[in-house]
């Protein structure tokens, strides 16, 4: 019987190896393929599980129906683009000798064709799935264009309705620039293919083109086509000038209307005969034609897009701009006012015009619920007085609400003592996940006075077991701002076994109590195969593992309130200040919603994070929002969220006064998912409020937006500035021995007062004005944050410019370089002990302003807190008054200003 010779043996075998590499492969492929087709059924199934839970399954269904859209047409076209182009090249390729040398080239000309198939296969999929999954993050732009409803508003330029700019151009701006991305990448992949296979060559040695006919054609196509996409971005980008930053202000300036608007229009028509051209060229077949068609339209778009438009800035709007953009501003100053709902409700009046000229210390106290209890530096006293246990916290930041206490509308400090599982003194994974599930209890305590013997809150709420004036019927907190990400809660029913702590016992040996969770805001786990996806989902096998558990089981996940109400409505851009409301026994988180755009026409953009930005996000007492520009901002919805159950309820807001169409919109898109706002519960409508975010974005704005004359709003003279909280770097000074730091913005305050000085208080939101110095007040703003007919109503008060009113870093000044007051605090930062000013708050009060100012001390340690020590008040031109109340420090205050008169 012949033997193969020893070359036949190594052909065979490495012919075999070959199969081999081919079939491993292929089997990578697929197990790729498989694990991520099954990582994205648990991520849908856990989602639909999760949405079930909220009994919101048609929102996630919209979602997920538009995401599927997405990927299904952009992937689809890229895949098949791909695939076709690598097609075409292959089937028109040249035919080349053998290449005698062991290129990398050669190597893969070699072995290419038993991995042909394969190879064309994993590239278009690989660039389909990634241009499909980028493109299916865009699903709010497709949804927003699909229900776009008519805002019955047009645009001074175009004349278009403003519907077209917030939810159709996004659409179409999207779909142009991924086909253009499509075509890039189908140029991409031919050119290297062409490499590859030969099509083109850098040095051709021997026989044959340097570039083949056939690529010449093909690549004519493509160029064709993305210069066409190229003409349809220009006509576009005509719209896109509405929110131009060119000018002084957003909108279309001089430049944009006399030379970018034409010259964009110019480059449509140049685009198109480029494209003309290259199509041509497919039957010219000249590598000049295709290089001019390029080249042609680079030259254009660089002369008629930057070049002229520049020289038309430089030498034509930027001497004149005062007189050219005047329009402009115009424009301007009605859009910006119009899109974040200034247009109507400011009442500006001059400082003064209304005062009685007399006041005293109980007219002080009834004109406004002054502020002894500083939210932002009170927490530690909070922790220390009513944590209890080292497994509950309090948020950072005490939140601020108003109650009927004792037959009067009370400003409360109020906070949810949540659970802190860093306090667990066993870190197993059952204490953490399955006994140690919530927090218990609220506390409160009123902002305006403080116990006079000791200097901490007056609780009206709080202990363990608890005593309340605000009733609280369901005491226990599943879903909070410092929940766990996820408890496993739950039982069988009749089962009697309790897992869950519930609270500590009331110290007299008692043991601590045990619960069951009976709500329904979990995600039923009780199936072993639906515990398994969560196990992969939360990257936690215990979950699959644990013995306790069982067929009643319930997942708590997304236990934030901003968190959930931005799983729900992913479409609203949330307040930064969450807060919690204690409606008919139980607590609810209440979250403001807002509808927001960047591409409302002519309005001022404003980037979110700056504009919320103060003491209060510097400390990460509060969310800090996205870092993007809006220029059109509605709080159109109010979300509850049960602490109890996490049920999430969206109400609509201020519709009847103030119609938003970009809700309109979204609510067409989810259908029943935004209750009307006469569903909303009346015991629930009064601790709503007027949204921090939101009045911190407008008080900037109002900053330039109170000039109305276009030239004296482009000169910026009577411009003002959102002063800084002076008491921040005065701390910082005060116990560092004298070296302070930079101070960021004074937060806005929730308080009780009469906006204008005279008169009842109502609860608002407010905040000073300063001149462009920061020397002087130049305003006071304040808005009426109580639901009813005057809610949401503006009161700006001028100061006259012709005199001086101090504005709060001055008045900080004066606090400091006073003799007594400075011997007072540096004695007392003394020994073991530190100073911790509290809020300076700005009211007005009888024609002049009071400045109130608590002072509270604080040992060194790990377990000291502020203890309220002396009040600070300064009025119209007094001296500063220092004493141990705050009826006191009001009596000399206002005795001190009559002296000085």
């Amino acid at each position: 019987m012949p033997t193969a010779s020893p070359e036949r043996l190594r052909a065979l075998s490495s012919s075999r190896w070959k199969r081999l590499g081919t079939r491993l492969v292929a089997v990578a492929i697929v197990v790729a393929a498989v694990v991520y087709a099954f990582l994205a059924f648990v991520s849908i199934r856990t989602n639909v599980l999760w949405f079930r839970s909220v009994h919101v399954d048609d929102v996630y269904g919209t979602i997920l129906g538009a995401q599927i859209l997405l990927f299904v047409v952009f992937g689809g076209l890229t895949a098949l683009a791909v695939a076709a182009s690598l097609v075409v090249l292959i089937k028109r390729r040249p035919r080349l000798r053998p290449d005698p040398r062991r290129t990398w080239r050669s190597r893969f000309r070699r072995y290419e064709p038993r991995v042909r198939i394969w190879l064309i296969v994993v590239v278009a999929l690989y660039l389909g799935v990634h241009v499909g999954t980028r493109a299916s993050n865009h699903w709010q732009t497709y949804v927003l264009w699909r229900h776009a409803q008519p805002w019955h508003t047009t645009d001074p330029q175009f004349h278009r309705d403003i519907s077209y700019y917030v939810a159709v151009l996004p659409f179409h701006r999207m779909v142009v620039s991924y086909l253009s991305s499509i075509v890039g990448t189908c140029l991409v992949v031919t050119i290297v293919a062409a490499y590859l296979y030969g099509a083109f060559r850098f040095r051709p040695r021997g026989p044959g083109r340097r570039v083949t006919r056939a690529l010449k054609m093909q690549v004519s196509v493509l160029l064709g086509l993305f210069l066409l996409l190229k003409a349809a971005s220009y006509w576009l980008g005509r719209y896109t000038l509405t929110t131009s930053n060119r000018g002084p202000v957003t909108g279309m300036s001089y430049t944009d209307t006399h030379a970018v608007l034409p010259a964009r229009t110019v480059l449509v028509v140049v685009a198109v005969l480029c494209a003309a051209l290259l199509f041509a060229n497919v039957a010219l077949n000249r590598l000049r034609w295709m290089v001019l068609g390029v080249v042609v339209l680079y030259v254009a778009s660089y002369v008629l897009g930057g070049l002229y438009p520049s020289l038309v800035y430089r030498y034509r709007e930027q001497p004149s701009a005062a007189t050219l953009d005047r329009i402009t501003i115009e424009h301007n100053q009605a859009a910006t006012m119009a899109a974040f709902g200034l247009d109507h409700g400011v009442t500006t009046q001059s400082f003064g015009s209304t005062s009685s000229g007399t006041t005293s210390a109980a007219a002080a106290q009834r004109t406004a619920q002054i502020r002894l209890l500083d939210p932002n530096e009170l927490t530690p006293t909070f922790n220390v007085k009513q944590e209890l246990q080292a497994y509950y916290q309090f948020k950072s930041t005490l939140d601020i609400d108003h109650y009927p206490i004792q037959g009067r509308d009370q400003d409360v400090a109020i906070a949810v003592r949540e659970l802190n599982l860093a306090g667990i003194s066993r870190q197993t994974w059952a204490n953490k996940h399955l006994v140690y599930t919530h927090g218990y209890g609220v506390v409160a305590a009123p902002t305006d006075r403080m116990d006079e013997k000791t200097g901490t809150p007056d609780f009206i709420n709080g202990g363990l077991p608890p005593q309340n004036q605000i009733p609280v019927d369901e005491p226990r907190i599943y879903f909070g701002q410092n929940s766990p990400p996820y408890s496993i809660v739950g039982q069988p029913k009749g089962s009697t076994k309790e897992l869950e702590f519930d609270h500590p016992g009331d110290g007299s040996g008692t043991q601590g109590a045990h619960t069951t969770y009976d709500g329904d805001g979990g995600v039923p786990i009780g199936s072993r195969f639906t515990r398994f996806l969560y196990a992969v989902k939360m990257h936690d096998p215990n979950i699959f593992f644990s013995g306790d558990v069982n067929s009643g089981s319930q997942l708590l996940t997304v236990r934030n309130p901003r968190s959930r109400v931005a799983k729900v409505a992913p479409w609203l851009t949330l307040d930064g200040d969450v807060y919690p409301a204690v409606v008919d026994g139980r607590v609810q988180w209440v979250v403001d919603g807002y509808t927001s755009s960047s591409s409302y026409p002519d309005s001022q953009r404003v980037d979110l994070r700056s504009a919320t930005t103060s003491s209060l996000t510097a400390s990460g007492s509060t969310a800090v929002q996205p870092n993007r520009s809006v220029n059109y901002l509605q709080n159109s919805v109010k979300a509850v969220v049960d602490a109890y159950t996490g049920q999430v309820t969206l109400y609509e807001w201020n519709q009847a006064n103030q119609p938003d169409p970009l809700l309109k919109t979204w609510e067409d898109a989810f259908p029943g998912l935004v209750k009307p706002e006469s569903d909303i519960p009346h015991a629930l409508l009064p601790h709503l409020r007027y949204p921090q975010d939101l009045f911190n974005v407008q008080r900037l704005l109002l900053t330039q937006y109170h000039v109305t004359d276009p030239g004296d709003f482009y000169n910026g003279s009577a411009f003002w500035k959102v002063p800084t909280d002076p008491t921040v770097a005065a701390t910082n000074s005060l116990n560092s021995g004298g070296k302070g730091g930079g101070s960021p913005t004074l937060p806005s305050a929730y308080m009780s007062l009469a906006p204008t000085g005279d008169g009842p208080a109502v609860y608002s939101l407010s905040t000073p004005m300063v001149t462009l110095n920061y020397r002087d007040l130049a305003g006071f703003l304040s808005v009426n944050a109580t639901p009813g007919p005057d809610y949401g109503k503006f009161t700006l008060l001028r100061f006259p410019s012709g005199q001086q009113f101090e504005s709060p870093a001055q008045i900080q000044n004066d606090i400091e370089s006073d003799n007594t007051i400075s011997k007072a605090l540096t004695l007392q930062r003394g020994g073991n002990s530190k100073v911790v000013l509290g809020n300076l708050l700005t009211i007005p009060l009888a024609g002049k302003v009071l400045y109130v100012e608590p002072v509270y001390t604080q040992a060194q340690g790990g377990d000291s807190f502020p203890i309220l020590r002396h009040v600070i008040a300064v009025y119209g031109d007094g001296q500063p008054a220092f004493r141990s109340t705050l009826e006191q420090a009001l009596t000399q205050a206002i005795a001190n200003d009559a002296r000085a008169g």
